[in-house]
């Protein structure tokens, strides 16, 4: 499967991740965890940091912690945003895994 990237995403609304998780994050994945959840996909453009799970009650807000974040490539990103549902599961198990 290929998956377009037509516009870039917004940048978020506010989220700032301090630079030690950020940094934990990166050394932790090693790259995009994407293709090792099953994510059926080149990896293409530079890593990003994504929530897995929303915080209940907050919006969109969702806490900027390690055990909450993924380094995923601008493609698997995209992938995430627009199946959710598909791969949130299997990213929430990846997490599981890395503690």
């Amino acid at each position: 499967m290929t998956l377009r990237r037509y516009s870039p995403l917004k940048p978020s609304a506010g989220t700032r991740i301090p630079d030690e998780v950020r940094r934990q994050v990166i050394l932790r994945d090693g790259g995009c965890v994407g293709p090792r959840v099953g994510m059926p996909t080149d990896c293409v453009g530079g890593i990003e940091l994504d929530h897995v799970r929303a915080s209940e009650g907050l919006g969109m807000k969702s806490p900027s912690t390690a055990d909450n974040l993924v380094s995923l490539c601008g493609t698997c990103h995209r992938l995430k945003t627009l199946e959710g549902r598909r791969w949130r599961p299997r990213l929430i198990g990846y997490l599981a895994g890395a503690r």
